[in-house]
């Protein structure tokens, strides 16, 4: 999989972002149930500060800056955005950092921005039309993240594991055989995800972009082709609440 440009892709998804807008702050974000487009807008602002904390100084700090009025909220997150991206470039690129995981390689912060920018650019668009699709390597990037550190650091839940296995296969053109494949087994001690052509308990087809939505609760299984017991596909979206 070719890597994603984090920089170039958290531009282009917070631009995104503040033109769909378009300055209409008041509605509802059925994707972020209770938030209004000026808090999501806010969020994304805060989040790219708090990066540029961890960044700069080795720890988060709650001392972030509380968004403005709307009328200056666009142009507030765009001198968020700068700054994480100078603090990104003023760090060794192979030193390890600090984050809310523990120490991580330094494009964690970067790689956690994009994704995180991204999904709240589909909320976004949601919010006032239709979703685009998020970049196929980042999407892709996306799941991995999931698993690697999202799931592990929060945990599934309720979710009842027994041993059972979910399939997921990204159907984008030209994604290598495996990058693009999960198999998820639901031991009872630990999720364990392999990148492997196998047939799960569950399959479930679709692009990088909506298999990523889909595990971010942002869309349902209803566009997605799915073999098997859909069960416990939707025990997993219960339980499994990002």
């Amino acid at each position: 999989m070719t890597r994603p440009d984090y920089p170039a892709l958290l531009r282009a998804d917070t631009d995104r972002l503040l033109d769909v807008i378009d300055g209409r702050f008041d509605g509802p974000v059925p994707t972020c149930p209770g938030w209004s487009v000026e808090r999501l807008v806010g969020h994304v602002g805060r989040v790219h500060r708090r990066a540029a904390t961890w960044l700069a100084t080795g720890g988060g700090s709650s001392e972030i800056e509380t968004p403005p009025a709307p009328e200056h909220l666009a142009d507030w997150v765009r001198r968020g955005l700068d700054d994480l991206l100078a603090a990104q470039r003023a760090v060794d690129p192979e030193r390890t950092v600090e984050t809310w995981d523990g120490p991580r390689h330094s494009a964690f912060w970067m790689r956690r921005m994009a994704i995180e920018t991204a999904l709240h650019r589909v909320d976004a668009e949601l919010a006032v039309g239709h979703a685009t699709p998020i970049d196929t390597a980042l999407a892709l990037d996306g799941v991995d993240e999931l698993f690697e550190v999202i799931v592990p650091h929060r945990g599934t839940g309720d979710l009842h594991r027994g041993g059972q296995t979910i399939h997921l296969h990204a159907t984008d053109p030209g994604v290598g055989a495996g990058a693009g494949e999960w198999l998820l087994t639901l031991g009872a001690d630990a999720v364990t995800v392999d990148h492997a052509h196998a047939k799960g308990d569950v399959a479930v087809r679709g692009s990088a972009s909506d298999l990523l939505l889909l595990l971010w609760n942002r869309v349902d299984s209803a566009g997605f082709e799915v073999f098997g017991d859909r069960a416990i596909l939707e025990r997993w979206r219960s339980a499994v609440t990002v």
